[in-house]
């Protein structure tokens, strides 16, 4: 049996995965070097490393969760039928989906863990009793909390396939446990919540189906031109969706997060992204969104129509490139999430 095919195969998957980790963390150590926020005054005592080791923790759990959420639109998008008919490949979703699920809540834990710490008089040497403390008195920390439980309950119903309509389910649990967070990090700053909260909302749940989705369908089926047919043209559909509903609320969160108002006036709206860290860090996300959304035309223009052919194409080279981009432009989120 030849196996030089399989192992060559292995190690593009190698590289690939280790060039987006790769980059990936050195976006967001770029990102948390450049906007280097002063402590606030409850965080006088926290340890450098408590504070930059945070965003990190939050950078795992987003990607957990987005492949998690990612995991259980593949299912849904190939239908009960195909769930049957390439059963082989659905079991891969399903044991990617749990390992997604364990590393959502360790990460989501530890999270849990450092921001606790950070507030904590004990700093540090806080002991996890005291994270119960944060979930009860602050904000942050019961959502963080309510994502735990969504990840232990979404990682049982992967586990256990139970009712009938568990990938639903499953995609129920995902959203939840992922816009916890979120929309209780800068989307409760300033007094625009009536806008800040929806729109955080639907970013986050679009960059999931759109990020995770595109993962899921390139690991588990580019190389099955049959399978490959059935799911791309239902996730284009899903994608086009998604990467506008980015663009639109990503318009709708900018202002409000550089300047805390609105309907900014545009001189102040300028001087904001291109005089400040957090206007640096949103001009990155908009040239990755243009990136991407350029990779996606040509996908959906250009690949799709031979994929309904069942033709060989080169999805996975293009969706490296673009799993790249997303990856980097969440890490770049990820630090825009948080205080600066």
């Amino acid at each position: 049996m030849d196996l030089a095919a399989p192992l060559v195969k292995v190690r593009r998957s190698a590289a690939a995965l280790s060039a987006i980790t790769t980059l990936s963390v050195a976006a967001l150590v770029w990102a948390i070097v450049v906007t280097r926020p002063a402590p606030e005054p409850a965080m006088s005592i926290t340890s450098p490393g408590i504070l930059y080791t945070t965003p990190l923790a939050r950078f795992v759990t987003n990607g957990s969760a987005i492949i998690a959420v990612g995991v259980t639109l593949f299912l849904l998008l190939l239908g009960a039928a195909g769930r049957r008919e390439y059963e082989t490949v659905s079991q891969r979703a399903r044991v990617i989906g749990i390992a997604a699920g364990i590393a959502w809540v360790t990460a989501t834990t530890t999270t849990w863990w450092l921001q606790a710490a950070a507030i904590s008089q004990s700093g540090s040497k806080m002991p996890f009793a005291g994270m119960a403390s944060y979930a009860v008195e602050v904000t942050s920390g019961t959502a963080l909390a309510l994502t735990v439980l969504a990840a232990v309950a979404y990682t049982l119903a992967m586990l256990t396939r139970t009712p009938s309509s568990w990938p639903l389910v499953c995609f129920g649990l995902g959203l939840v446990g992922l816009v916890a967070v979120p929309v209780t990090g800068h989307a409760s700053q300033g007094n625009a919540r009536w806008l800040t909260t929806p729109a955080i909302t639907l970013h986050m749940c679009a960059v999931s189906l759109w990020v995770g989705g595109l993962a899921l369908v390139t690991v588990l089926v580019a190389g099955n031109r049959s399978a490959l047919s059935l799911v791309l043209p239902r996730f284009s559909t899903v994608a086009g969706g998604a990467i506008a509903t980015v663009a639109v609320t990503g318009v709708l969160l900018a202002g409000p997060r550089l300047t805390k108002d609105v309907t900014p006036h545009l001189s102040v709206l300028l001087h904001a992204l291109f005089e400040t860290p957090a206007g640096w860090l949103v001009l990155g996300k908009l040239a990755g969104l243009t990136l991407l959304a350029a990779t996606g035309g040509f996908i959906r223009q250009i690949l799709l129509p031979a994929v309904r052919r069942k033709e060989t194409v080169a999805l996975a080279t293009l969706a490296t490139v673009e799993l790249t981009v997303m990856a980097v432009t969440i890490a770049i989120a990820t630090v825009l999430a948080r205080p600066l």
